[in-house]
């Protein structure tokens, strides 16, 4: 059963709460303390007006690494975009090599396979050195490559880091460095990018890649993604339009959800199943007809990720319950695991089991690994700990990557659930419902609903409200969808006020339910849209 938390409650509970209260109240929980603060989140501020303080960029070093571009272009020197391959990767690879291309730069944009790993690679900066690029570009990586920027610094090659990652022990020597945790690697693209063009780059790509990469939406992201979105709507972009024919998604309806639930999976399926960099044609090709052949490639690759994923989660989940099933940190090592899915398969294992999850996929010589935790323990921290035998690595507090001998993965393993057990007790290994605050089912009204409106997009760091309600009765119940899996409720309050309520997924609580039991729901406020009409409706997040 999971843990309610409710980060904040009204000192009176009243029926008659006015909306304002309560949108004052979720900001706040948000960590929204001052009016200013709380006026700039409900209206954020145009990002092309965005300085380079206010995302947290240094202006010398951004300065620094237009110059160096200018000479590059004057000089017709040979430039390499160098990305990674998911979809914050891709898309940031796209905002770079677009705005290079369109400024007369000779350039060129390298994605690495999974195969080859995260992050730069000293063969590959050999191979540039040899073929003679004077400079190099990151985008979404690079800030923990001190061997390789060194190596590139004694062959000649120039290297610009434009990276959004923790940064590591110390700083690599680059020519220049653009860095800043507050937007994902294709923020940090978008906003030099900007800043080099002196024109409006679209915000398409960069919403994309913000979404997808699960970086808070707060401050200049969520600036970025509030406006980006009105793009996606409005994108000319032949590639994106052709991923929306082939997902059969109406433009005019493009929200969150659909770029981190629809689109983005589909441009991740690329990297992660085959070649990124189709993924990358696709989002840059001008032809209409290959737009479409390329998206309908994707929609296939992404296909084939589920029915992997699905398999490995649940060969993944059976390995673990045999070999421990009790550890505070699930460590799998198999050689069947495919690298394009481990980070997919740890995270439902997460979800599953509520604790942090490394996958391995174990190679002869080397293992590349996925890892992934939930709130609360810092799984970059903890793999950090043990660079001492790591080859790379990277990543947030929620999910990691790195590569590893494969001899090495048994001390690895010990390690790392030796950390878990001591820093995670029974309650942080408690699957937790954040609740905003608690509410009468009289204060459920259209205003308040317009108010919550004002508050998306949703996503991390600013999650849909979720309000509490309880000593309900029960009016109405039954079970719906395939095999009967959802629940759908009719819920009133003592005074009689009552509400239609979903629960996805909780069709199996049906039988416990009955009107003489009232029962306590975590929910959030939606609207449910049929003939034309337009409900208040409860979307159930748990019931007691």
């Amino acid at each position: 059963m999971k843990k309610w938390k409710v980060l904040k409650r009204f000192k009176v509970q009243s029926s008659k709460l006015k909306a304002d209260e309560i949108i004052d109240l979720l900001l706040e929980n948000r960590g929204l303390k001052t009016e200013k603060e709380k006026e700039e989140f409900l209206d954020p501020k145009d990002p092309y007006l965005l300085t380079p303080v206010e995302v947290g960029v240094s202006a010398i070093e951004t300065r620094k690494a237009i110059r160096r571009i200018e000479r590059a272009i004057k000089n017709k020197e040979k430039v390499i975009v160098y990305g990674d391959y998911d979809t914050d990767g891709v898309c940031a690879t796209a905002v770079m090599w677009e705005t290079l291309h369109e400024l007369g730069a000779n350039v060129m944009p390298f994605i690495p396979n999974r195969d080859e790993g995260y992050g730069m690679k000293v063969k590959r900066i050999e191979a540039f050195a040899e073929e003679g690029i004077g400079l190099i570009i990151t985008v979404d990586q690079g800030i923990v490559a001190n061997e390789q920027i060194e190596l590139a610094n004694k062959k000649g090659v120039d290297v610009i880091i434009t990276d959004h990652h923790l940064l590591g022990k110390k700083k690599p020597r680059a020519l220049a460095t653009i860095h800043t945790t507050k937007l994902a690697g294709c923020g940090v693209a978008w906003f030099f990018a900007r800043e080099l063009s002196q024109s409006k780059v679209s915000l398409d790509l960069a919403t994309i890649g913000t979404i997808t990469d699960m970086v808070p939406l707060l401050g200049p992201s969520r600036s970025l993604v509030k406006f980006g979105l009105r793009d996606l709507r409005q994108t000319k972009r032949p590639g994106l339009l052709g991923l929306y024919k082939t997902a059969t998604l109406a433009q005019e309806k493009i929200s969150a959800y659909e770029i981190g639930f629809i689109v983005g999976p589909r441009v991740n399926a690329s990297g992660r199943m085959d070649d990124p960099m189709d993924a990358l044609r696709l989002i840059c090709t001008r032809d209409e007809n290959r737009a479409i052949a390329l998206a309908k490639k994707l929609e296939g690759k992404n296909r084939e990720r589920q029915l992997l994923m699905e398999e490995l989660t649940t060969q993944a989940r059976e390995v673990w319950l045999k070999e421990d099933g009790k550890s505070n940190l699930i460590f799998i090592a198999h050689e069947a695991f495919h690298q394009g899915v481990m980070g997919l398969v740890a995270g439902k294992l997460m979800e599953e089991f509520y604790r942090p999850v490394v996958v391995i996929a174990k190679g002869e010589k080397f293992s590349r690994a996925s890892a992934r935790s939930p709130e609360g323990f810092s799984i970059i921290e903890a793999v950090r700990a043990s660079s001492d035998i790591l080859l790379d690595h990277g990543g947030h507090p929620r999910a990691a990557g790195f590569t590893i001998e494969t001899e090495k993965i048994a001390i690895l393993k010990e390690r790392l659930v030796q950390l878990a057990a001591k820093e995670l007790d029974k309650e942080r290994l408690t699957p937790t419902l954040r609740v905003d605050t608690e509410l009468d089912l009289a204060n459920l009204n259209p205003d308040l609903y317009r108010e919550i409106e004002r508050m998306e997009p949703f996503g991390e760091g600013n999650p849909p409200p979720v309000f509490a309600s309880r000593n309900l009765s029960i009016a109405g119940a039954r079970t719906v969808g395939s095999e009967n899996k959802h629940l759908k409720l009719r819920v009133k309050n003592s005074l009689g006020i009552g509400f239609n309520a979903i629960g996805f997924g909780l069709g199996n609580l049906f039988s416990v339910l009955s009107p003489e039991k009232p029962v306590d729901i975590a929910y959030n406020l939606t609207i449910n849209e049929w003939n034309g009409n337009k409900d208040l409706e409860l979307k159930i997040k748990d019931i007691r």
